[in-house]
């Protein structure tokens, strides 16, 4: 096999005696996580470096013209954000997602793809589940009442998806030069007096929702995101303001999406770092990194 990794999407070539096969994988907002038994074109592998996890086999993304007005404000706005090689030295990200009373607290290994979230199920009982995304292997508790068979499948699926829709939420300004992500400029607008470059994302046959669009609504001073609207495969539409650029570690992420129906997100106890203890991914009691 031969492996090319970006942040946050992996790109692995197959050589058979019969093609070559790619396998590509984007992380999007609609991302849903199948089980593993589920249908034979979905792998699951491990990412070696600061890969994704979840593996769709989709056979070769088509080739598409770039558009190298919409590529070179990607770019921008990454170097805004902190540049490329800031955001691949961010091994773990830990994060509570806070929407509508509910709370998410999500602690994520980019490197090995292991994974912690303590929640409440829609029961409003707390458990604590550790998995590896690679693997789909994990534990997980119930107010201390271990899981185990068709139950504990049941959460490591609700996990996975929790894993991609809100990383997605926190993190989509560092996945637009992703495979499969194709950028198109559409103009500019000014909004409160500021001029905002307007950006189209769609993506080519990856992911598991590629009929995923999103217009993203680019601060032309700051090169930071400032907005967003989206229109999701399922037919689920938003248009969420940006808010609350913060520096943490040697990145800046927003803590705040505010939408235009009055939904209100918020991102608390932000860490990037380095290192963490490894228990963090390994006990299903309170731990503190």
């Amino acid at each position: 096999m031969k492996f090319r990794f970006s942040a946050g999407a992996a790109e692995i070539k197959a050589e058979t005696p019969q093609k070559t096969q790619e396998i590509i994988y984007l992380f999007s907002g609609g991302c849903q996580a199948l089980p593993a038994t589920s249908r034979g074109n979905i792998v699951i592998m491990a990412a070696m470096r600061r890969a994704l996890v979840l593996i769709v086999l989709l056979g070769a993304a088509p080739a598409v013209p770039a558009d190298e007005k919409a590529n070179a404000i990607a770019d921008e706005m990454m170097q805004a954000l902190g540049g490329r090689e800031n955001w691949d030295r961010a091994r773990f990200l830990r994060f509570t997602f806070v929407r509508q009373g509910r709370r998410l607290n999500i602690t994520w290994d980019r490197e090995s793809g292991r994974y912690r979230l303590e929640a409440v199920n829609d029961s409003g009982v707390p458990y604590v589940l550790v998995m590896n995304l690679a693997t789909r292997q994990g534990r997980a508790v119930v107010e201390g009442r271990p899981l185990d068979g068709a139950e504990l499948s049941e959460y490591l699926n609700v996990a996975s998806r929790i894993w991609a829709g809100e990383t997605y939420w926190l993190l989509a300004p560092y996945k637009l030069r992703d495979p499969g992500a194709v950028l198109t400029y559409e103009g500019e607008e000014t909004a409160g007096g500021t001029i905002q470059d307007r950006l189209h994302l769609r993506f080519e046959n990856v992911g598991l929702t590629p009929g995923d669009q999103f217009w993203l609504y680019v601060n032309r001073k700051t090169r930071l995101l400032d907005r967003w609207r989206f229109r999701l495969q399922g037919g689920t539409e938003g248009d969420y303001r940006w808010t609350g650029w913060e520096r943490f570690g040697r990145i800046l992420l927003a803590t705040e999406r505010l939408g235009a129906n009055g939904d209100r997100i918020l991102f608390e106890d932000i860490i990037v770092t380095d290192s963490l203890p490894d228990e963090v991914f390994t006990s299903l009691a309170p731990v503190n990194p």
